[in-house]
């Protein structure tokens, strides 16, 4: 139903013309069916002496046209005929008023000031001011133009209340995907997590990162009142992925709200509910499991009961708790829901070669490959759920990113079996529930760094730097040539442990050999005490392997990865004891 609310004029105009015999209200469509319609427009009740007003809607608002400019009387008196003035809104119903050609007035006592007149005013007046008070019923009836304590029992309607002062509230920092281009639209009421799914936020406005804009920030608050504060950096989880987003997190730790939240803001509150308050559906299930972090699987065995398989089985009860009261919330209602937890998806570990721009400074080697990570990861949080994988849509991510030449797989593997199918264009993972495991980079560009430290109490003799820093370049290269060779040299040349490179270090007292005449009689590390070697290794993505015994973890080195040595330091050992 609609209602356009009628002004005193108006009212007066239509009792008016009512009194003098003529035609008032007199309703005609605009434009009528079959698209915009002609300008002409048949007087039901015609031929008419004279058209005295017409009311309508322009622009949402109650409109008197103008006679003379918008409209006129045709010439024989039948139809009112638009000019190029204003015209009604499309889609709504304008009314007229005008007086029939050849009849004489029933009242002739209308002048101002006269009897007749005064009550006909103070009727208007009245009429007009019941129109106002229907028409702010009307409004309270819409989340657009109720306000207070009548939007307040609108959005009731959705289970929504007004957050009063006193709720958590933070700001959240939306950081872009490094090769993500254009204009990228976080609707307001995005809805942020915490890494366990305990609390969530949600925004209270819209945020538009503009191309190039790497982050921007935006304000958002607990979805419950009586939640804890969460600290800095604890909000990381998109409750659903947004195109272009990297990541998001608080900078800064929750405080507490210091004023209700406004009617813009609850209005803003409930439409995004509705827009996402999708039910009942298989979309709106699966988004209930993502909701948690987690992928999962919906189908119907039987009518009226829906399986929702987990690819997770090791939930706290916590977060299957949450986890089921949320699919629960989603499902058709009287439909029977049964949760299967099955093993955790397999784990893709990929090794590719990057093949970067020649002359490119560190800086942006670490940049280039920063954004290749950044878009594969992307790529995997997205491919659905037992699908197959693309090689080139992996290599067309990766030449996307400023800098990258090309990409070349090396090698591929899902729970210890090979996936990698060049010949296919694809990864094989058809079939296979899997996420994103170990992904090694390589750039030859940009090689693993070995940084080593060699210490020596004071009372023996000092090892030469100059002689190990030889000896591990020297290593290095040995190392670099096993690593290009076509093909790669095997897993075993290629993996390093703190033993092996030990025997190709010059203490003093101690024999040594080169780290291939090493590896053509491998035998046990000697007892180097009481010196102490640690060896450390930082690949291109920062990450550090720390070497300081024989247990400590080894690093396999990918094909195609090089090593060069960044720094060797000999230093004294602190004295033991009092």
């Amino acid at each position: 139903m609609s209602f356009r609310r009628k002004t005193y004029p108006e009212v007066s105009e239509q009792l008016l013309t009512t009194l003098l015999g003529g035609v008032a209200g007199e309703t005609h469509p605009y434009p009528p069916p079959g698209g915009r319609g002609p300008a002409r427009y048949a007087l039901l009740a015609g031929p008419a002496a004279e058209i005295t007003s017409v009311y309508g809607l322009m622009g949402g608002s109650a409109q008197a046209f103008a006679r003379g400019v918008d409209y006129a009387l045709s010439a024989d008196g039948a139809a009112l005929e638009w000019k190029d003035g204003a015209r009604p809104d499309a889609g709504s119903v304008f009314e007229v008023n005008y007086l029939r050609g050849g009849q004489s007035p029933r009242v002739n006592d209308l002048y101002p000031g006269s009897v007749v007149r005064t009550l006909l005013e103070a009727v208007a007046l009245e009429t007009a001011g019941m129109y106002a008070q229907m028409q702010a019923v009307y409004d309270a009836g819409f989340i657009a133009t109720a306000s207070g304590s009548a939007l307040d029992h609108v959005v009731a309607l959705l289970g929504i209340e007004r957050v009063l002062a006193g709720r958590n509230a933070a700001t959240l920092e939306f950081r872009r995907l490094a090769n993500a281009r254009g204009q990228i639209a976080v609707p307001a009421g995005t809805r942020v997590l915490t890494a366990d799914g305990a609390i969530e936020y949600e925004t209270l406005d819209e945020l538009l990162l503009a191309d190039g804009q790497s982050s921007a920030r935006v304000a958002a608050r607990d979805l419950v009142a009586d939640n804890d504060g969460v600290p800095a950096g604890a909000l990381t989880l998109l409750a659903r992925p947004i195109v272009g987003i990297e990541s998001v997190g608080n900078p800064a730790p929750s405080s507490r709200l210091d004023q209700d939240e406004t009617d813009d803001e609850l209005r803003t509150r409930a439409r995004n509910f509705l827009a996402g308050a999708e039910r009942g559906t298989v979309g709106a299930i699966v988004a209930a499991v993502a909701r948690q972090g987690l992928r999962g699987e919906v189908s119907e065995p039987a009518p009226g009961q829906i399986e929702v398989l987990i690819h997770d089985g090791n939930l706290t009860p916590e977060q299957q708790a949450r986890l089921e009261f949320d699919v629960k919330a989603a499902k058709p209602a009287g439909v029977q829901v049964n949760f299967v937890y099955g093993p955790a998806p397999l784990a893709v570990d990929l090794e590719m070669r990057l093949t970067t721009t020649p002359g490119l400074i560190e800086a942006d080697l670490q940049r280039v490959q920063a954004q290749v990570r950044a878009g594969i990861e992307d790529y995997f949080a997205r491919l659905p759920l037992k699908a197959p994988g693309s090689l080139a849509r992996l290599t067309g991510i990766a030449l996307a990113v400023p800098g990258t030449e090309d990409l070349a797989f090396m090698s591929a593997t899902a729970g210890g079996a090979d996936v990698l199918d060049t010949a296919g264009g694809q990864l094989k993972l058809a079939d296979k529930v899997t996420r994103l495991g170990n992904l090694t980079l390589v750039d030859n560009a940009l090689p693993t760094k070995l940084h080593a430290t060699v210490r020596y109490p004071n009372d023996q003799p000092i090892p030469d730097q100059a002689a190990i820093q030889a000896a591990l370049e020297q290593a290095a290269a040995y190392l670099n040539t096993l690593s290009a060779a076509t093909p790669p040299a095997s897993a075993a040349l290629r993996t390093l442990g703190w033993d092996r490179l030990l025997r190709a270090l010059p203490l003093p007292g101690f024999s040594v050999a080169t780290l291939e005449a090493v590896d053509a009689a491998p035998g046990p590390a000697p007892d180097i005490a009481p010196y102490s070697v640690q060896i450390a290794w930082t690949r291109a993505t920062g990450v550090t392997l720390v070497q300081d015994g024989p247990a400590a973890p080894v690093l396999v080195l990918a094909a195609g990865e090089r090593v060069a040595v960044a720094e060797v330091k000999v230093i004294v050992k602190p004295k033991a004891g009092p």
